[in-house]
């Protein structure tokens, strides 16, 4: 009797072991497809991208480049947007910038993936396959804009609801403490963020105290007081930031919360977007039909949740745009955490696997060919810009008549941000807006660069500027024709003809831009 005990134990025990190692192989093998688009390329070409790389170069280098030292001054501050400024430099000064930059791209999906996993544990202390899910929706839309810190912001605050929830019979003090310290990480990586991070340990203690039937005593007043106390000195630090400066500007627009929920599942090509939405929706309707896919009761009360401040959100807040866009997708990531798949049937696992492996395997797929397109139109404005001397002043600038689809416009927006790596120059597009940035333009050259993060002027309308006395409108370009070297258009076809062959002549060009030197 005793031998056959020990003979089961021994097979759960072993058999537990094997498929806790056969999930970790399976996780890391998604994680390592994942990653891979982000070192096929110099650079990542999402909107913003080079313009971070630039600031963290300038942060990194200090005081070393007399140039960048001359025109940008570093200004810390605690500010609910530094994960980048706390991170990159230190790895930019071990590597170079651009390996910096890939390192913490990666980072930054691995985060995300791992999430959902810690969100499992925490509810079921076990770990299934279904947060696997979250490998077929890491690439999307949003993340695509390039919105860095605020998806390093996503990732601590999942690892922070699964704290929340593994201490949830603990002592309080241990459970405040702990918060307190995911709170204030968050903080520094974006406001949205730790938001997310409040509904969602909010909506978990609500539908705890539901279920345990509990009345308003002094115990309900205790969750409560542990739920608020870690969040009481952002208000302070809030206020006591710049960030604070920008809270007039905010819009509402009904317009894209539609769009938002399409934002999570696009990529690049609408064809196999659509395919793989509507298969994997098809699967989840036949499991979840057959009682295969189950969900913590937590995850309704934090989709009504969510989705009502989802609805409530501004479109623009604090200055930023996508305030509101940026949230079904994180919320989403969350919320596959709650969920699990019956895997007692092996084809019902090893299904699943399949499905996961493959999609994810088409959509990476699909970022990488995208990637690497983009990226040669980036690789021949960094060939540009050698042309340049160190420490020369760039305008950026737009052509009347763009040429490319969104995606190849939205990919080259701030790519003359590449000189300030490279050349060591003044850029006008690079981030140095007041509450949003460390970084600070000097006081000599402040009126040389954009400094509200607005749209780069048209090409004709610089050549209106310099030859029709009388247009000058208070602009940061006014007189570009004296206070820069180099202008640099964007979205202009390769053979576009010179705007005034008399106040510029023409450098290097190549495809979706020409840069300019300007004739004094």
């Amino acid at each position: 009797m005793s031998i056959a005990l020990a003979a089961r134990i021994e097979r759960l025990v072993f058999g537990v072991r094997r498929a806790g190692v056969n999930l970790g192989i399976v996780f890391a093998c998604l994680c390592a497809v994942s990653v891979v688009p982000v070192f096929l390329v110099r650079v990542a070409p999402l909107s913003d991208t080079v313009n971070h790389l630039a600031r963290m170069y300038r942060i990194a280098v200090g005081d070393g480049d007399q140039y960048l030292s001359a025109f940008y001054a570093i200004e810390w501050q605690i500010l609910p947007n530094l994960a980048m400024d706390l991170i990159m430099p230190p790895l930019a000064r071990l590597f170079d910038v651009y390996r910096a930059g890939q390192i913490f791209m990666a980072g930054t999906l691995i985060l995300l993936a791992s999430g959902p996993m810690a969100i499992q544990y925490a509810l079921r202390r076990r770990l299934g396959v279904w947060p696997l899910t979250v490998f077929l929706i890491l690439y999307n839309q949003v993340f695509l804009v390039g919105l860095a810190n605020y998806f390093v912001g996503v990732g601590v605050a999942m690892w922070g609801l699964a704290a929340w929830i593994m201490l949830a019979e603990r002592n309080a003090l241990l459970r405040l403490a702990v918060s307190a310290v995911f709170v204030a990480a968050i903080f520094l990586c974006h406001l949205s963020a730790l938001g997310l991070y409040g509904l969602a340990i909010g909506s978990f203690s609500l539908q705890r105290w539901h279920a345990e039937g509990r009345r308003l005593d002094w115990r309900i007043l205790r969750e409560v007081a542990i739920l608020a106390v870690p969040t009481l000195p952002v208000v302070p630090l809030l206020l006591g930031t710049s960030t604070w400066g920008l809270a007039q500007e905010l819009e509402w627009s009904p317009q894209g919360k539609l769009d938002a929920l399409l934002m999570i599942f696009r990529t690049y090509a609408d064809g196999p977007d659509l395919a793989i939405l509507v298969l994997s929706g098809a699967a989840l309707a036949w499991a979840v039909r057959r009682g295969l896919v189950s969900f913590h009761p937590a995850a309704l009360v934090l989709a009504v949740v969510g989705g009502l401040a989802f609805m409530a959100m501004p479109t623009i807040l604090f200055g930023s745009y996508m305030a509101d866009q940026r949230i079904p997708v994180a919320l989403l990531m969350m919320l596959i955490g709650f969920g699990s798949l019956d895997e007692r049937d092996p084809a019902i696992r090893y299904g699943f696997l399949a499905l996961v492996l493959g999609f994810s395997a088409i959509r990476v797929g699909g970022v990488s060919v995208h990637w690497m397109h983009l990226a040669r139109s980036h690789e021949e404005i960094r060939a540009a810009v050698q042309h340049v001397e160190r420490g020369a002043k760039i305008l950026v600038a737009y052509a009347d008549e763009p040429i490319g689809d969104t995606v190849e416009q939205d990919s080259l927006a701030h790519a003359p941000c590449v000189a300030v790596i490279e050349r060591s120059a003044l850029v006008s597009t690079l981030f140095s807006v007041p509450g949003k940035q460390i970084l600070r333009v000097r006081e000599a050259y402040r009126d040389r660069v954009d400094t509200e993060d607005g749209t780069p002027p048209n090409v004709s309308a610089l050549v209106a500027e310099a030859t029709v006395d009388g247009l000058r409108t208070g602009h940061y370009w006014d007189g570009w024709e004296d206070k820069h070297d180099y202008v640099m258009v964007l979205h202009a076809a390769a053979d576009a003809p010179n705007p005034d062959p008399e106040l510029l002549s023409l450098v290097a060009e190549g495809q979706g831009f020409q840069l300019y030197a300007i004739q004094r």
